[in-house]
């Protein structure tokens, strides 16, 4: 937290400095000159950030947590989400209210313009519904418009749902959301963020927001959407960095705020959805998406100093003291792992798509995504999908050089 609020010093940053030095704790001990290679700066500016991180002040961030029975929750620890674990940037930390899953859940992410036209409103409104009577959780951003219309839908079904926020729990935007905010924790939902507390809106924020969004859903679903648009990037972001499904809800023909919607249609890279039927047959492809994750994130959990995991459960001066603002215990982040690690992996029969794939991999005896992709002529989130299934399965697995094989002993049979 004290490194957060640091003046240039975000996620990226924060990751450098914590797999260097191999915790938090650690980073903040460094010397200027080490600090000043780790991150490519000047020594002076190194200076200046570790100075500054040793008078910051988590009063505001202890206070902002205890009166809204907030918690953080550390990366790599036992309830941080294994879905934003499996991702290349997940967050150091995030700032929790209400019940956070850290097993992948049947999640769809539902987002679109702030400035939605009352079909977009109601149509948000009654997918989100739909899905949420179905047990299906809903994630989107807190926003007005669309991510508002979502949320409120889910609620008024009795479901759950999840709202990512851009900034920091202590300023909260749009701030006429405070209550839906409140709302959504109180029926069992979740209000997140990676913002420490004073963080207020920028529009930077945002883009760091929407990879949240789209990494915590197996599906993300765009209603309303202009060519630029927020909204089509986290679509973007699931489907070329998660290799996950994205739809689209089509408006009238000759409504801007739709353009962007009905482009992605037409482009072949997001499905056409109508209602929570589709979703649902997406969700269905998108199971192996979830099982990846979930020994993704015991990979990565079993190498706590490599991520920058170690040393830093330790809770800065001035957090401690308050019970809702303690983080998760290092022995949660040791023990939990240990125990994900030793899960055996299923070896099921293959789906038609990885059940081609695996045949490929045994005809080229070997295989990198370039050649399944030039061999079978599909798209890349397809081939990614149906590879995901079958190193889950224990089918296949990569070599040195990050191509795949077949893996001829099997862990275990599931029949």
């Amino acid at each position: 937290m004290r490194l957060l609020r640091v003046d240039g010093i975000g996620q990226a940053r924060l990751r450098l400095l914590r797999q260097a030095a191999g915790g938090a704790r650690a980073a903040l001990a460094l010397d200027a000159p080490r600090c000043a290679e780790i991150l490519r700066v000047q020594p002076a500016e190194a200076a200046r950030m570790l100075r500054q991180a040793a008078e910051v002040d988590l009063s505001l961030d202890a206070g902002t947590l205890r009166r809204m029975g907030a918690r953080v929750v550390l990366e790599g620890c036992a309830d941080y989400p294994e879905l934003l674990l499996a991702t290349h940037d997940p967050p150091a930390l995030l700032f929790v209210r209400g019940e956070l899953s850290a097993t992948p859940e049947a999640a769809v992410a539902i987002v679109g313009s702030r400035r939605a036209s009352a079909y977009g409103r109601l149509q948000a409104g009654r997918l989100a519904s739909e899905l949420a009577a179905r047990g299906v959780t809903v994630v989107s951003g807190g926003a007005r418009g669309i991510d508002a219309e979502s949320h409120r839908g889910a609620l008024r079904a009795g479901g759950r749902t999840i709202a990512v926020l851009a900034t920091g729990f202590a300023r909260p935007y749009p701030e006429e959301h405070v209550q839906l905010f409140d709302a959504i924790v109180e029926a069992g939902g979740c209000a997140m963020t990676e913002q420490t507390a004073a963080v207020e809106a920028r529009p930077d924020l945002f883009p760091r927001r929407n990879r949240l969004i789209a990494a915590l859903a197996l599906v993300t679903v765009v209603i309303e959407a202009a060519d630029r648009s927020g909204a089509l990037l986290t679509a973007r972001i699931a489907v070329d960095d998660l290799s996950r499904e994205a739809g689209c809800l089509p408006g009238p023909v000759d409504s801007p705020t739709s353009a962007g919607c009905h482009r992605a249609i037409r482009e072949g890279w997001a499905q056409l959805i109508t209602g929570a039927d589709d979703v649902c047959e997406l969700l269905e492809s998108a199971r192996t998406v979830a099982l990846g994750a979930h020994e993704l994130a015991a990979t990565r959990r079993r190498a706590p100093v490599a991520r920058g995991v170690g040393g830093v459960a330790s809770t800065p001066a001035g957090v401690a003291s308050t019970p809702a603002a303690v983080a998760s215990t290092p022995a949660a982040a040791v023990s939990t792992p240990a125990a994900a690690a030793s899960a055996p992996r299923l070896r099921r029969d293959p789906t038609p798509d990885a059940a081609e794939v695996l045949a490929c991999v045994r005809r080229e005896k070997r295989a990198g995504l370039d050649e399944l992709e030039r061999v079978l002529a599909w798209t890349v989130p397809r081939i990614a999908c149906a590879v995901l299934e079958l190193e889950v399965a224990g089918w296949i697995a990569r070599d040195g050089d990050g191509a795949f094989r077949e893996v001829v002993r099997p862990s275990s049979t599931v029949r």
